[in-house]
């Protein structure tokens, strides 16, 4: 992730598209899932594809570019980890691939980022959920040729089938918006997970 280009959608843009080979076997939907830790089902809701309007924004506030794009959300390694696959449409596609899982160590959710704009190498995230707001609050670090470059990501479920998130520039004590990302979900929310936005 990089400058404006900051995609998590975090961590903000956390559209990907993975192969039926490479996301997870069929499950029987009535079974639960065996999460490593309790912490990593909170990513459930994460799961599945999902179509993506991007705004992007100059130092002053000001609307500069709206992209638009798919997301791929996917459980990987028996449900240990979440692999995130984006992509936008245009004259200029944006790439990017992502992981996250639970840190039980740091209590945080930790995630690594690659993506076809950068050529410093990965960010790397480390995230707080809310259950209560539906909230992820990512913190990102990249390098950059002047050192390390930070940016938060505010990812926030609207409702069952919406979530935003805000990319900011981390610049000392000021947080300058960078981006801000829509996520439609493009098959129904699953009812197992619905009931989690009522009440």
């Amino acid at each position: 992730m990089q400058g404006s280009r900051l995609v998590i959608g975090v961590a903000a843009t956390l559209p990907w598209i993975v192969h039926a080979q490479d996301g997870p076997p069929p499950r029987d939907t009535d079974k639960p899932v065996e999460f490593a830790s309790p912490e990593l089902a909170a990513l459930e809701l994460f799961i599945g594809p999902w179509s993506v309007t991007e705004s992007h924004f100059d130092p002053a506030g000001k609307t500069i570019a709206t992209v638009k794009g798919t997301e791929e959300i996917a459980w990987i390694l028996d449900h240990h980890a979440i692999r995130r696959v984006y992509a936008t449409t245009g004259d200029k596609v944006f790439k990017a691939q992502g992981l996250l899982t639970w840190n039980g160590v740091e209590k945080k959710y930790h995630g690594v980022w690659f993506d076809n704009a950068s050529t410093y190498g990965p960010s790397t995230c480390k995230g707080t959920w809310n259950g209560e707001t539906r909230t992820m609050v990512f913190e990102l670090e990249s390098a950059g040729p002047g050192g390390t470059i930070r940016h938060r990501v505010v990812e926030k479920f609207v409702d069952a089938e919406k979530r935003e998130a805000a990319t900011y520039l981390v610049d000392g004590s000021k947080l300058i918006k960078r981006l801000e990302v829509e996520y439609r979900r493009t098959q129904p929310c699953p009812d197992r997970l619905r009931g989690l936005f009522t009440g």
